[in-house]
């Protein structure tokens, strides 16, 4: 078990982790409607995306004069990581995560860097932008000496990265801390795989809605720390935080799956869910947070096997509504702020639900709730089969002043 030190997200909505509660609380939407022609986009496009004015402005205090040299990319993975130590991080810890050896880097993507590629001339060659040589770079610009690990997979990436991070920081690891960093920047090629995914539809995403058909691309940065389990009893004394959000568990099930199609019946992640809530009592969840994409077969899959493990009286929520469909950076983004909600003890609204389209007798949340609960559980269905469950709960600090 591990504990979070620190986290930031850009989005649309803000460029720190509160910033973007706030967004989320008030109900806003970072979804706008772009013109063809925008970015190189051959049709118009309903997404929420980051102005690459804006992002250059976040990392420059940090990447200093190479900023306009750096991918789009590199400026999203360095400005979330710098801003997440320096604005969110203990004292105690700043200088040791920048300097120490004791530190995995974990980064989640669907695909790395691969929107640069069109930025390449005839003289490059053998371009280093493989996922882990984008990571090993911008340790080296930043002079980090930990490790680098890379998790791709699909929107569920964020939440794999923390069950990773979750082992490496087990007694007797080399490891004190563990930093993970998920961007999800949109080019041609994205749109063009996410709509031949059927995932694209032309109006603003519906979750778990009778008329969902579709989602939005969606443009993210996020990162979060964490500390051994280990360590962090060392240093709990020192640390001058209300309370503690500690990661309990997670768990990655699969389904069997034929050309594209997957168990419907949610089996799989109903296992999930079951394993990860043999630590939980379903009485103190304050929330799910399920990541629904407005494709009614996902979805559907999703509220049956949150019903058939038990929670159907489980409050759920989505923020698919407020930042579009961000893949590698989504799940991480939507564990940070359900830890957040359960620090500021309430439950965050869901944009775009009017009308139950599921089959799962799920209760979703349209509107900003109260609750002193201390876990939540952040779900997703995979694309390809692939599903997870992870568990937070809260802890008070008797230290605190």
């Amino acid at each position: 078990m591990m504990y979070k030190i620190g986290d930031g997200i850009i989005s649309p909505l803000g460029s720190t982790t509160e910033e973007n509660f706030q967004a989320v609380k008030a109900g806003y939407s970072g979804i706008r409607q772009f013109p063809a022609g925008f970015r190189g986009l051959s049709h118009p496009i309903l997404a929420a995306l980051i102005s690459p004015r804006d992002l250059e402005n976040l990392a420059a205090p940090y990447a200093g004069a190479r900023t306009h040299m750096m991918s789009r990319y590199r400026q999203a993975m360095s400005a979330v990581f710098e801003s997440t130590v320096s604005n969110t991080v203990p004292e105690i810890y700043r200088n040791e995560i920048f300097t120490s050896p004791r530190v995995a880097f974990i980064f989640c993507t669907t695909k790395g860097d691969v929107d640069s590629f069109r930025e390449l001339s005839d003289q490059t060659l053998n371009p280093r932008l493989y996922p882990w040589h984008v990571s090993q770079q911008m340790m080296n610009e930043l002079n980090l000496h930990g490790k680098p690990y890379v998790v791709m997979n699909s929107a569920m990436a964020g939440m794999q990265a923390q069950i990773v991070a979750n082992r490496l920081l087990c007694k007797g690891s080399p490891y004190d801390f563990a930093v993970i960093i998920g961007v999800e920047l949109i080019s041609m090629f994205t749109v063009f795989l996410l709509s031949q995914a059927g995932l694209v539809s032309d109006k603003p995403v519906r979750p778990f809605d009778k008329e969902g058909d579709g989602t939005n691309p969606g443009e993210s940065a996020s990162c979060a720390i964490f500390v051994s389990e280990e360590r962090f009893q060392k240093d709990k004394k020192h640390l001058n935080m209300p309370c503690f959000i500690k990661f309990k568990g997670g768990a990655v099930m699969t389904d069997p799956c034929k050309g594209g199609s997957f168990d419907t019946k949610g089996q799989a992640l109903q296992r999930a869910i079951q394993k990860v809530m043999t630590r939980e009592n379903a009485r103190s969840l304050s929330f799910i947070n399920a990541h629904g994409v407005g494709l009614t077969v996902i979805d559907n899959t999703t509220s049956i096997a949150i019903e058939e493990a038990g929670l159907r009286r489980v409050p759920v929520n989505c923020f698919e509504g407020s930042f579009g469909h961000s893949s590698g950076s989504t799940s991480l983004m939507n564990s940070i702020l359900g830890a957040k909600s359960l620090e500021e003890g309430i439950i965050l609204p869901t944009l775009g639900y009017r009308n139950h389209g599921v089959d799962g007798r799920i209760q979703i949340v349209t509107t900003v709730k109260t609750s002193n609960k201390n876990s939540f559980l952040n779900v997703s269905t995979g694309f390809g089969g692939v599903n997870a469950a992870i568990l937070y709960t809260k802890e008070k600090n008797h230290h605190a002043h």
